[in-house]
């Protein structure tokens, strides 16, 4: 072997290992992202899922969620604004109890069975069921209203500490008429 490639095979190696540490790192890189993301997915896809049913039950109990003149309003017992806590307590019958003939009683344990299905499934705490969480009359897009009205506004929310959301707080809005 003559002088001047002596070496050369060696520096090539390492070269082709320094490549090849270069994208296993940036696979591994692009993997923790992804589970960041699926996993913020998935927290969605709960928020979408809980404002559907909440909103289903109120449906299905106008009794308690619609007055006289078929409005929903801050005298049904589903009823909730930001900075109030929730007006229930758990239960353990949410799968068997028989929701009758609705009015207000179906209506609070329509929503503390949904409350603890919020909390097995979302990450909150109380501070945040009490902020951030809302179920009043709407008569735009995103916002409560003081007057009845037949459409409702069902907000949920939930810690993100991955930086996905609006100050590490995940935020869903269901505006629906009942």
């Amino acid at each position: 072997m003559r002088r001047a490639h002596r070496g050369f095979s060696l520096l090539e190696v390492l070269i082709s290992l320094l490549l090849v540490s270069v994208g296993a790192l940036g696979m591994a890189a692009l993997q923790g992202k992804s589970l960041r993301y699926t996993q913020d997915a998935v927290q969605r896809n709960e928020a979408i899922m809980l404002a559907q049913q909440l909103l289903e039950q109120m449906r299905s109990n106008p009794k308690d969620a619609l007055s006289a003149t078929h409005q929903f309003s801050s005298s049904s017992a589903y009823y909730k604004v930001a900075g109030t806590a929730f007006a229930t307590t758990s239960r353990s019958d949410c799968a068997t109890r028989e929701r009758g003939n609705g009015g207000s009683d179906v209506a609070k344990a329509d929503l503390a069975c949904w409350l603890q299905a919020v909390q097995a499934t979302l990450p909150v705490t109380s501070s945040i069921l009490s902020a951030s969480f809302t179920i009043c009359p709407s008569q735009s897009d995103g916002a409560c209203s003081n007057d009845a009205s037949s459409a409702v506004l069902i907000q949920l929310a939930w810690s993100d500490p991955s930086g996905q959301c609006d100050n590490n707080l995940c935020i869903y809005r269901l505006r629906g008429e009942l």
